[in-house]
């Protein structure tokens, strides 16, 4: 036990006149000294949810009964006494009188068993680490205490035992009682906020907004794994959906999104994701007579809904007709609907049944001909006319994580036929596995206008679970929604929904649909971009969509943010040429005041280096220098480089050797004959090799004995040691050897 007080007793504690600092951490504590007349529940919700490092502290004492009764009496009593003494003196006090029916009720609650009374007190304590976030804490509570009619009171002085008020060791030192009845005790229990249990392996929705909690679930542990995004235009919707998406392949879910706008295309770039592009000229197409694995006559039934978006109200003769001549064509590519052995074999395409309904007509009677005509016209615009490009095969191969299917380019008389196409093909490709997938359908309101793609969303969405499948459905027309029969079973079939800012005119439908109370409704008609309610989990939360940044840049559909990011982007490619300049032209050395910032991060990552270092003058300067590869030092790889590109000025054979021979060799022509050259060395030395005497004789040596140098000299870069090189051989200073350059390159 004493080894466990060593461990848990703190390392200083001090008790201040307004706060009691344990450890670093300083705490102030607040009490309650006076309580509204009437609440409601959940009225300490506000506090609760407000944002801050406070701890709040309830002390509840039940009264005893019958001292109770007789205080209450006593009070009565006393309560008379006072009114009628203010009378005597002609003076009209209403809050005696509110004081004495409200006692009165009490009293006959009690004698009836329908009340009892209890002692509260209620203590706050803000905790910070600097005093002046301390204050500023304070200051905010005392606000919202006294915004919900609760007058608060700081105990200075007695700080001591208010913290000890505090902790839950069940002692109340403050004793800052107020006797209220059970009714009212209930009141503050249980607090309203919701508090959803984190998902240790779902995605974060967002923050509630009422008291920034981080709203984390998993959709596939749900009852079904669809959800519903609805709201109008510029509400949040596709910033939500995107983060959907990004945060769930994060975890692995495979994705495909239905893009009628192209608004989920940067997205998939940046991660990496399959781009479909989907048009009148691209070379992906479905081919919408491809089996996918389906049973013909399952097939073909779902074609009749596909002939009635592309072709308008059908008669039932004309959808026999089409049945007939699609059984048909199929028949004739060798697949038959009792042998699946053959429904691998090349499926048709829309030219077999234009082909085949003209070969029909010719057999036809004359009042059947009319209606192959008909048929015939409308077919013929998907086989020689502006929709010829669905007179394809299947082109497809999904091999992503990330699927975008981008109908941008798709002439919009067409793109509910494409969108169901899509919506079939990943429909059945997506039931070969069991592993978590999801399907994003934006815009999808332009699915629930048509009766059969409604149709198919309801089977679809109430199939998708047996396969992994979660669909996302986006759209902003409430109406389309809640009035068609696809659109209740959405609602009936998605585990959870977002509801972003709301129409005046949608609200009230909304409301019965949903169950909105009418702070709910406020909210919806009122809610900021981004903020919306989430129903999941049977509960009702108020949600904050946050991005971060690097998510925000790639999901923003603003087009002033849009334009911005892309200037900013051109911006950078300009600064990566100017700094790429440094490089292309291979220097080993730059003063670091011609630099940016951005030019000098470069260089670091290339192998450079800060230094201050002299060149050829006496002041030194700050440059960035390329480190050196061998053992020499930045100070003697630069002075080289700085020597070597004076004499470049002038002479064009400039070498530079490091180790294997003099640090610098350079020739210059005969003035007598100008073909014949004489050739120069030059050591630097920073005196490093006066503590290796030897090495430093053996260089001199073998640059004396060397017929290929008519002169060479040691320069020096602390003039300090010259007089040491001078014993050795002939010694200049920095400035020197700039003064013996110019004389040897005069006359060139």
């Amino acid at each position: 036990m004493n080894e466990l007080k060593k461990l848990l007793k703190p390392s200083l504690i001090q008790n201040n006149f307004d706060s009691f600092q344990v450890n670093e951490e300083l705490n102030r504590v607040i009490m309650a000294v006076g309580y509204p007349r009437g609440i409601k529940e959940g009225w300490l919700d506000k506090i609760i949810s407000s944002e801050g490092n406070f701890d709040l502290s309830m002390h509840i004492q039940p009264m005893d009964l019958e001292l109770t009764l007789t205080d209450l009496n006593n009070q009565l009593v006393k309560q008379e006494a006072d009114i009628i003494a203010s009378q005597e003196k002609g003076l009209v006090n209403p809050s005696l009188r509110i004081q004495q029916q409200d006692t009165l009720n009490i009293l006959e609650k009690m004698q009836r068993g329908e009340e009892k009374l209890f002692q509260i007190a209620m203590y706050l304590n803000a905790r910070a680490y600097k005093k002046d976030k301390l204050d500023l804490l304070a200051k905010k509570i005392l606000s919202e205490l006294n915004s919900i009619m609760i007058r608060p009171k700081t105990p200075f002085l007695r700080m001591l035992d208010g913290m000890k008020s505090i902790y839950p060791i069940q002692e109340d030192k403050l004793k800052e009682n107020r006797t209220i009845p059970s009714d009212a005790l209930s009141a503050c229990f249980p607090f309203t906020t919701a508090f959803l249990d984190v998902d240790s392996e779902g995605i974060m929705f967002g923050l509630n907004k009422t008291n920034n909690i981080p709203i984390i679930l998993d959709p596939y542990k749900f009852a079904n794994y669809n959800g519903l995004i609805l709201g109008t235009s510029g509400a949040g919707k596709s910033v939500k959906a995107k983060l959907f998406i990004i945060r769930n392949l994060l975890r692995g879910v495979k994705t495909m999104v239905i893009d009628p706008q192209g608004e989920y295309l940067e997205l998939t770039k940046n991660y990496n994701g399959q781009i479909v592009e989907i048009g009148r000229h691209s070379d992906t197409i479905i081919n919408p007579f491809d089996l996918m694995g389906q049973d013909p006559g399952e097939k073909m039934l779902s074609l009749i809904d596909l002939f009635k978006i592309m072709c308008g109200d059908l008669t039932e003769v004309q959808k026999n007709i089409l049945d007939k001549v699609t059984q048909k064509i199929y028949e004739q590519k060798g697949i038959i609907t009792n042998n699946p052995d053959t429904w691998n074999k090349e499926p048709p395409i829309m030219e077999d049944l234009y082909n085949e309904l003209l070969r029909e007509k010719k057999t036809a009677s004359r009042q059947e001909t009319m209606t192959y005509e008909a048929l015939e016209n409308r077919i013929r615009i998907y086989v020689k006319g502006s929709f010829s490009f669905l007179n394809k095969r299947t082109n497809l191969d999904l091999n992503n994580d990330l699927v975008c299917f981008n109908i941008t380019q798709m002439p919009s008389q067409i793109k509910p036929v494409m969108m169901y196409l899509i919506m079939n093909y990943v429909h059945k490709t997506m039931q070969h596995d069991r592993e978590r997938k999801a399907l994003v359908i934006d815009e999808a309101w332009t699915l629930l206008m048509h009766a059969e793609h409604s149709r198919y969303i309801f089977e679809l969405i109430k199939t998708a679970r047996k396969f992994g499948l979660g669909i996302i459905l986006i759209t902003q027309e409430v109406q389309d929604l809640l009035n068609s029969k696809a659109g209740n079973t959405i609602l009936a079939n998605t585990s959870w929904k977002y509801l972003t800012r709301q129409e005046p005119a949608t609200i009230e439908e909304l409301s019965e649909k949903f169950h909105l109370n009418h702070e709910e409704q406020n909210f919806l008609l009122t809610a900021m971009p981004g903020e919306g309610l989430l129903f999941a989990m049977n509960d009702h939360i108020p949600l904050r969509v946050v991005p971060s940044p690097k998510e925000y840049d790639l999901i923003t559909t603003n087009p002033d943010e849009i334009r911005e990011r892309e200037e900013k982007l051109k911006g950078m490619e300009t600064k990566e040429e100017e700094n790429t300049e440094a490089y292309k032209q291979e220097k080993k050395y730059y003063l670091m005041k011609d630099l940016n910032k951005d030019q000098i991060e470069f260089l670091k990552d290339n192998g450079f280096t800060e230094a201050r270092l002299c060149g050829l003058e006496n002041s030194s300067k700050w440059y960035m220098v390329k480190k050196p590869e061998s053992s020499e030092s930045v100070e003697h790889a630069f002075m080289v480089e700085v020597i070597a590109d004076e004499i470049r000025k002038t002479a064009t054979d400039v070498n530079t050797f490091s180790s294997l021979g003099p640090d610098i060799t350079f020739s210059i022509p005969q003035k007598q004959d100008p073909d014949v050259y004489d050739w120069y060395a030059i050591e630097v030395e920073t005196g490093k090799q006066l503590k290796t005497p030897g090495d430093l004789n053996r260089k001199t040596g073998k640059n004396n004995i060397s017929r290929h140098f008519k002169q060479w000299w040691f320069v020096v870069t602390n003039k300090n040691h010259k007089k040491d090189y001078q014993k050795l051989h002939q010694t200049l200073t920095r400035t020197e050897i700039t003064e013996k350059i110019k004389a040897l390159l005069v006359n060139l």
